[in-house]
């Protein structure tokens, strides 16, 4: 089997063939999609239709799987998915449309702001591979920004300037944006704000990328005001057209990307009347061939 890598984005999207990873995820398959991954930032493979157990276990493959507390839910409401899925869906339990007051609902707006996944985390988050198993006929894409070509075109004013800067991450802070959701202690006490560095050295390549999300509440040291006003112009400067790309999502797509040096958002879609079922993983630490070689 011969795998191809083609460019989408010239700088950061790339689109992957030969590959079926339902039978083959050897090493040398995922060792070829990292190699990918560290030159486009984001890689395609089209055409994949997994299982659950299958994206699973190919994530396992990148890394240590994160488990996702599927937050928003009511009290001894069920989570649709098992905890290794992270649901980026409209439905519910029963695989229905969720009502317009379900709690989920709102908690899955802030999915439509910028940000990185699991930034709010004290961890080594590196992949998220999202799978396309119900799709809308128009809308909810998924667009992509490069932080690393973003931080290379700052200003070296600028980049000496949030050099040694650290910012908190806290994933209220984005839901706080996005509105509406009336969050319990219980929730709030899973994941307490963190701090991050605002230029981050990725460990593969040392390629630098600035640091930004919505989930970015505050730059330590600096006062709210100010530290919200640099963190506005650096978002305001990262979303220019030259550093987006937006995926336009086929059903049975995957959509791998590197949470080093990205950022996403979902854009919206008629989500009253069509059903998107997008069920994601995220793995955090080195590669299973990686460790494996070391």
């Amino acid at each position: 089997m011969t795998i191809s890598v083609t460019p989408v984005s010239d700088a950061f999207v790339a689109r992957i063939d030969g590959v079926d990873l339902r039978t083959d995820h050897s090493s040398a398959v995922l060792c070829a999609i990292e190699n990918a991954l560290d030159r486009f930032a984001v890689v395609v493979l089209p055409a994949q239709h997994l299982s659950d157990d299958e994206q699973i276990e190919i994530s396992k493959g990148f890394g240590d799987l994160s488990y996702a507390l599927n937050h928003g839910r009511s009290v001894g409401q069920n989570a649709r998915l098992r905890p290794e899925l992270y649901d980026i869906s409209n439905l519910d339990e029963k695989h229905g449309i969720l009502g317009e007051a379900d709690r989920r609902r709102q908690w899955r707006e802030a999915d439509k702001l910028w940000h990185t996944d699991r930034s709010f985390i004290d961890a080594d988050t590196t992949y998220s591979f999202l799978s396309g198993r119900i799709v809308p006929p128009t809308g909810g894409d998924t667009d992509f920004a490069d932080m690393r070509a973003v931080y290379d075109d700052l200003p070296q004013e600028m980049k000496d300037r949030i050099a040694n800067l650290s910012a908190v991450h806290s994933i209220w802070h984005s839901r706080a944006l996005a509105g509406g959701v009336d969050f319990r202690s219980d929730e709030i006490a899973t994941m307490p704000p963190v701090v991050q560095p605002m230029v981050r050295v990725h460990a593969r390549t040392g390629r630098r990328s600035i640091v930004l999300a919505s989930h970015a509440s505050e730059i330590v040291g600096m006062g709210l005001e100010e530290g919200r006003a640099l963190l506005a112009e650096l978002k305001d400067f990262a979303l220019q057209p030259r550093y987006i790309h937006s995926h336009v999502w086929t059903e049975g797509d995957l959509v791998i990307w590197d949470n080093r040096c990205t950022m996403h958002r979902g854009t919206a879609f008629d989500d009253k009347t069509y059903r998107r079922d997008m069920r994601r993983t995220t793995v955090q630490g080195p590669s299973r061939y990686a460790r494996t070689a070391a």
